[in-house]
């Protein structure tokens, strides 16, 4: 049994006419009348009746008018269901991101630009966030792309939005205060303030210190706003990005450009290869694109 024979089976109960039928639904009459033959012939029982020039419904048909409609009255509900629920996933984005303080400004132009969709935030580290993307617990990653070459691009695709500096945060009154850049060898003998090891951004910078050649003096481990702040208390040095440094709220502070190694920490959104982008998707990719083009 067919969906089409159910809806011209119900088209012609309620009219009661073949040709007014088949005119309603854009058909011929014959093309009508061989599919209620053979709704007919499936049943094994006649659904209508002459009457004069017109048709009606036989007991049999009367009896299976009532489920017809039940039938597609329940598939109009499923489709509706379904418009509902993608009406749903359209206006909902859940992002994993690294640093939440960060991004404060490309949320606010996210939220400003279309207030009707709903953003979850989930802080994720660089080393969580691939199983969080294929097990469908967020739709996009924003963060950093600097080792993607490591990640299977099968499952995965991700667009670059961002090359950032990467900088050396120290208390106003060190002694390189006076400059505007560093190289990174002649920070061997400070004392570093690091964040944790699992985080990528430490990894990268574990990079960027193989680069330089030495391994750096720890002297503390903490989250990104603890690091700033222990810096402006004189706990030591840190190396961040420039725009983390510009976004800083620590008074006190200020930062170096770093000159060598000229690595910079690449930004970019990520998401599972394939997957149809929702409305709320696309306008968030657009949306960060246009924000780190005017940064640029």
């Amino acid at each position: 049994m067919e969906l089409l024979q159910l809806q011209y089976f119900l088209q012609l109960a309620n009219l009661q006419h073949v040709s007014r039928a088949a005119e309603r639904m854009h058909i011929s009459q014959p093309s009508l009348s061989a599919t209620i033959k053979k709704l007919e012939n499936e049943l094994g029982a006649p659904l209508f009746m002459r009457k004069g020039r017109n048709i009606v419904l036989s007991s049999y048909g009367e009896a299976f008018k009532t489920y017809a409609e039940q039938a597609l009255l329940a598939l109009e509900n499923g489709r509706q269901a379904v418009i509902n629920m993608k009406s749903a996933d359209d206006s909902t984005l859940d992002l994993g991101i690294l640093s939440p303080y960060i991004w404060n400004e490309l949320f606010s132009q996210f939220t400003d630009r279309y207030p009707h969709f709903k953003i979850n935030r989930y802080s994720i580290e660089d080393d969580q966030f691939y199983d969080s993307i294929l097990e469908g617990r967020i739709d996009l990653y924003l963060g950093g792309i600097n080792f993607r070459s490591s990640i299977n691009t099968d499952e995965i695709e991700y667009i670059p939005l961002y090359e950032d500096d990467m900088v050396l945060l120290i208390p106003e009154d060190h002694p390189f205060a006076g400059r505007d850049s560093i190289d990174l060898r002649e920070c061997r003998g400070e004392r570093f303030i690091s964040l944790d090891e699992s985080t990528s951004l430490q990894q990268f910078i574990n990079y960027m210190f193989e680069q330089a050649g030495f391994r750096p003096d720890v002297v503390m481990v903490c989250d990104y706003t603890l690091r700033d702040r222990m810096v402006s208390e004189k706990h030591g040095v840190s190396l961040t990005t420039k725009l983390a440094a510009e976004k800083t709220e620590a008074k006190g502070v200020k930062y170096l450009t770093v000159t060598n190694p000229t690595e910079k920490r690449k930004l970019g959104l990520v998401w599972r290869r394939g997957k149809l982008l929702s409305d709320s998707m696309q306008k968030f990719c657009d949306t960060a694109r246009d924000f780190y083009l005017n940064i640029e």
